[in-house]
């Protein structure tokens, strides 16, 4: 139940609500976020509302570059800066580089490039309720995958597939398949927050899909091939179907 409580912190931050100390006497505000690394020197991130936080403290030698997404925890004194500002100068007491990867046209949907299963995406796949993934902005996605690792997450990739043969006005649905790409030869290990955090650009699905519909998606599904043993990642132990994941688009035409 732990790692679900961690689940709605992480969907409040990623649509852009913040938190303050339950102290009312304490001005600090400490909150977790994901953004985009707009400058290095100083470091500036900018958050999906516009809000760039300029970190105050130095953050020693940082595999990063522009545009990286990250994932960081900041705190400010809330009486010499407005809550509200979308300038921010602020301490970053955690930072952590998110994969990213692409949405690709693939007539067989990605199965061959795929050497791995996932544990799940989100908190619950068989309840909307729940968190599955959500939209950095219109054309990127924020994806919580839940897999197997041992030593090196390096040699875990993941990617987005798209089938154009799929595309139907009708359905209003954009069907995207997960694909995992495991290098690793025996993978155990649960993947720890907040490094499972992938983000995707999927602007080349949703452009396709609008050029062939004439429109873009109402929703979008992602299907992943989930793993029918806890402690097994091998293709052979997969569930017999895929897994499916639906969240309305909301950027309409």
């Amino acid at each position: 139940m732990a790692k679900f409580k961690i689940w709605m912190v992480a969907l409040t931050l990623i649509m852009g609500v913040s938190f303050t100390s339950c102290v009312e006497s304490d001005p600090t505000v400490t909150n977790p976020a994901i953004g985009q690394v707009e400058s290095i020197l100083p470091l500036v991130i900018k958050t999906p509302d516009g809000t760039k936080f300029t970190a105050a403290n130095s953050l020693g030698d940082m595999n990063y570059t522009y545009n990286d997404f990250m994932y960081f925890i900041y705190s400010f004194n809330s009486d010499e800066q407005d809550v509200t500002s979308k300038n921010i100068t602020a301490t970053i007491s955690s930072i952590v580089k998110l994969n990213s990867g692409y949405a690709m046209s693939s007539s067989d949907k990605g199965e061959s490039n795929e050497t791995a299963t996932i544990v799940q995406i989100g908190d619950n796949p068989t309840n909307s309720a729940y968190y599955h993934f959500s939209y950095y902005d219109e054309y990127h996605v924020v994806v919580p995958i839940y897999y197997l690792a041992e030593k090196e997450i390096t040699k875990h990739s993941f990617t987005l597939y798209y089938d154009e043969s799929e595309f139907e006005a009708a359905s209003g649905m954009l069907k995207l398949y997960l694909r995992h790409r495991s290098e690793e030869e025996k993978s155990t290990l649960m993947v720890s927050y907040p490094l499972y955090y992938n983000v995707f650009d999927v602007r080349s699905a949703l452009m396709a899909f609008q050029s062939e519909t004439g429109s873009l998606p109402a929703k979008i599904t992602i299907y992943a091939n989930e793993t029918s043993k806890s402690n097994s990642d091998k293709l052979e132990d997969k569930k017999e179907e895929l897994t499916a994941y639906t969240v309305e688009y909301p950027y309409k035409d």
